[in-house]
């Protein structure tokens, strides 16, 4: 952890180095969640044995989408079977 430290501390002392920081942990955290939203969505076949079409399951009025705007939807999607 010291390392880290060091690392942050050093960055303060260079304030330009700040914004690129902040930028690359906004790409990194985007980029986690939505390798998460698209590994949970209908269309991605995890086990071909047991779950081979994951996208039959999905009752009618489910969101699967990641943003519906003006669209009335009665519940999220919820993966139950991975």
């Amino acid at each position: 952890m010291s390392q880290f430290r060091r690392f942050f501390q050093r960055s303060t002392e260079s304030p330009e180095v700040l914004p690129l920081i902040t930028i690359l942990s906004v790409a990194l955290a985007g980029a986690g969640f939505m390798t998460i939203h698209q590994a949970r969505s209908p269309d991605v076949v995890w086990n071909h044995k047991t779950n081979s079409e994951p996208w039959q399951h999905v009752r009618e009025g489910d969101r699967v989408k990641l943003a519906a705007y003006n669209q009335k939807y009665e519940r999220p999607y919820h993966r139950t079977e991975w």
